[in-house]
């Protein structure tokens, strides 16, 4: 068949030497007898109209070629590594995307004007976004090419190795914890703030900043959104969407707090009765610093952990709600809930 033989011979022009003839050859066959099939059916010979439908069902001779393995990649990404892309490709966009909105807050409150944070932050977010994607597709696509699209630590997967089902308890642990030291905070710390202090207190010749009584507000308001996220994991566990919506709010709200907090400079402050040693003149490098600067530094490490730490945890509650929520298992009265 005339109008076979020259579908082959444009197939035979997109593959590689060392295979040409026996894909073509393969290929060619498995046309054939579907022609063959069709003319019995029919009870004559196909005419040409009827065998260029057949080829048709194949398509063009490019993508013909392409199904078969011969040819060098087909796909940049192969769906046994797909999953594992997209996944860390959505924690990426996720943490590039976060950080971007802490920058254009701190930008924002630093330099005076939400436009010039939204510029900045607007402008080196996409440049980020385009290094994180591009960075992860490149990797992956090595990944295919050079290791055949399989991921390296499935190869010695041993089902016998999972761990064991995980039976539904009530919820304690760290949000029992978390609730706990909560509610002491609430309570303790307006206490150290407003009583009056004990004697040895009075006498020290370093106090707190006024800076920590300006913040008294937000910072209860903070930790009251991480108790209440704890209490709701604890009591009312039904509502799983709450906490980390909870946990979130509070995060968000820490950031800008701790971060107003350390704008202010000073966290400790020393009494006239201060020993004359605080502003003795200490050398680091080509600058000169106060023993009482270098301390009040010592204690600007509280708050900035605690930013970073709230930055981090809002990254991952923002994962947590922007993952799909998997449906509810079937239960039966031969499973365990999982099917």
């Amino acid at each position: 068949m005339e109008l076979l033989e020259r579908y082959l011979q444009a197939v035979r022009g997109y593959l590689l030497r060392r295979r040409r003839d026996d894909i073509v050859k393969e290929l060619g066959d498995n046309i054939l007898s579907q022609m063959e099939d069709k003319a019995e059916e029919l009870g004559r010979p196909l005419n040409e109209i009827e065998q260029a439908a057949i080829l048709k069902l194949h398509g063009h001779p490019l993508l013909a070629a392409a199904r078969y393995r011969g040819m060098p990649m087909q796909q940049l990404i192969g769906p046994a590594l797909f999953p594992l892309y997209w996944y860390l490709l959505q924690v990426l966009v996720v943490f590039v995307t976060a950080f971007h909105v802490v920058l254009a807050v701190v930008v924002g409150l630093s330099r005076h004007s939400v436009f010039e944070g939204l510029v900045v932050a607007w402008g080196s977010f996409w440049l980020w976004a385009l290094v994180a994607v591009g960075g992860l597709t490149t990797a992956f696509g090595l990944i295919e090419y050079f290791g055949g699209g399989r991921v390296p630590f499935t190869e010695t997967f041993d089902p016998r190795d999972l761990p064991e089902i995980k039976r539904s308890a009530p919820p304690r642990g760290n949000s029992l914890a978390e609730l706990v030291l909560g509610s002491l905070f609430l309570v303790v710390w307006p206490a150290v703030l407003h009583l009056p202090a004990p004697a040895f207190a009075r006498s020290s010749p370093v106090h707190l900043a006024p800076a920590w009584w300006r913040f008294e507000i937000p910072m209860l308001l903070v930790v009251g959104l991480g108790t209440a996220a704890a209490f709701v994991s604890v009591f009312y566990p039904k509502y799983s969407w709450l906490r980390p919506v909870l946990r979130l709010a509070s995060d968000v709200a820490g950031v800008v707090t701790f971060y107003l907090l350390l704008l202010t400079g000073e966290f400790i402050v020393f009494s006239a009765g201060a020993p004359a040693e605080l502003n003795d003149p200490v050398h680091i490098g080509s600058r000169v610093f106060t023993a009482g600067q270098i301390a009040n530094a010592g204690v600007a490490l509280v708050p900035l952990i605690t930013l970073v730490t709230f930055f981090f945890d809002g990254v991952l509650e923002a994962a947590r709600l922007l993952r799909p929520r998997r449906h509810r298992g079937i239960v039966t009265h031969e499973s365990n809930g999982i099917l």
